[in-house]
């Protein structure tokens, strides 16, 4: 399981996410994940996976789960 950091710059109102740090076993898992867990929500991050930019920023450890480690909402 790696750790990515991903974002978007597509919307960036109030009330919406910038990016988070996500645990999946591949980019394109990462690129998936949505911070509301539903992509129906496209008022508070992007429109689409192909808008979301994904960086690998290392390996998790045993105990982390699959998912959102960590988000950033304003």
């Amino acid at each position: 399981m790696n750790l990515y950091y991903v974002y978007q710059d597509e919307n960036t109102g109030k009330d919406t996410y910038h990016a988070m740090v996500v645990a999946a076993e591949s980019e394109e898992e990462a690129r998936l994940v949505h911070p509301d867990g539903d992509w129906d929500r496209v008022d508070t991050w992007c429109y689409s996976e192909e808008e979301v930019s994904v960086k690998l920023i290392g390996e998790a450890t045993e105990d982390i789960y699959a998912g959102v480690v960590l988000s950033s909402f304003s």
